[in-house]
């Protein structure tokens, strides 16, 4: 069964906003603790290798240091 909700975190970058779909939770509780289990860890998500992030050629990006926001959302019925 899929879950109900997708969870997302997203990223400011000087080349626009990304967002990556992370996984899928079945209750809303579910997507809430997952938030705050990410928010406690101060970790950033393992990016995929051709991500703007990784590929910036600008050095002091502020956006290579940033922690994410994490978000969910109610998947289409």
């Amino acid at each position: 069964m899929k879950g109900q909700f997708k969870l997302y975190c997203e990223y400011i970058h000087c080349c626009g906003k990304k967002v990556l779909e992370l996984g899928e939770a079945d209750t809303e509780k579910m997507a809430k603790e997952w938030i705050q289990d990410q928010i406690k860890k101060k970790k950033r998500p393992r990016l995929p290798k051709n991500d703007l992030i990784r590929t910036c050629p600008v050095s002091h990006c502020p956006a290579k240091l940033q922690i994410p926001r994490y978000d969910y959302r109610k998947t289409a019925v």
